[in-house]
């Protein structure tokens, strides 16, 4: 399993060797580099990884192998009918529903959603995308907010974008931008980690609500058939039960 920076246009499954056994390599895609889905690249840590390692471990005919594309190259991929692999993490809602007619979608890997936040010293309260009317919004780039872009791509509010999601809170600490749209589970890795305990306001109201999953292309149904009784098990393993609690 690796993670590594790869803008992969055609990668060939070939078989590995596990002792006496072969499975065939199937890569998986992420476009997240944020914790706690991915803490440490390097050292492979992070619920991604776990994920990843989970899988290889229950499954005897497939080995996975964890690799980051940005979104937007992943997008560009799929256009271009390169993308050969499964895609981890993926909110239903940032594709759109021609999509589904190329795409099967597991069962819920994890659950989410997203936050706007603030500092607690301007607080700011998210009701519908109009709240954002004059103000500046701090985002990733690549990424699709659903209201949010149509918003802002009218010109009702200003946006910047970081390369990663821990970014918008050095930007908002620096008073550059009024809110940033961060995950719950990021946000609530970060403020324990770092002890910023009472700095951010949260909106009581969130953008989204939502789980992840993992996008499996049509053309390789046999490995979604294989992987979401895999998946499904996931929330019933008093194991992974114990990761997830790890990384609170």
């Amino acid at each position: 399993m690796r993670l590594a920076l790869a803008f992969l246009l055609l990668c060939i499954a070939v078989p590995i060797s596990h002792g006496m056994e072969t499975k065939k390599e199937v890569l998986v895609y992420s476009y997240h580099l944020k914790p706690p889905l991915v803490v440490d690249d390097k050292r492979e840590i992070g619920l991604y990884f776990d994920i990843v390692t989970y899988l290889n471990k229950a499954s005897d005919e497939y080995h996975f192998d964890l690799v980051y594309v940005p979104r937007k190259r992943i997008e560009v991929m799929m256009q271009e009918g390169t993308f050969n692999g499964i895609l981890l993490g993926v909110n239903p809602v940032c594709f759109k529903g021609r999509d589904r007619t190329k795409y099967l979608l597991t069962d819920l890997v994890l659950s989410d959603r997203d936050e706007l936040i603030s500092l607690k010293t301007e607080p700011f309260e998210f009701n519908t995308p109009k709240s954002l009317n004059g103000k500046v919004f701090g985002g990733v780039r690549g990424f699709y907010y659903f209201g949010i872009n149509e918003y802002i791509n009218a010109g009702n509010a200003l946006r910047i974008d970081t390369e990663r999601e821990i970014d918008l809170f050095t930007l908002l600490a620096r008073n550059r931008i009024d809110t940033a749209l961060i995950s719950q589970s990021t946000f609530d890795y970060m403020i324990v980690k770092n002890q910023w305990h009472g700095k951010f306001h949260v909106s009581e109201k969130p953008h989204d609500i939502y789980g992840r999953h993992i996008l499996v292309p049509k053309d390789k149904a046999s490995i979604f058939e294989h992987i979401n009784p895999i998946v499904k098990q996931l929330h019933s393993d008093s194991s992974w039960q114990q990761t997830l609690t790890s990384y609170k």
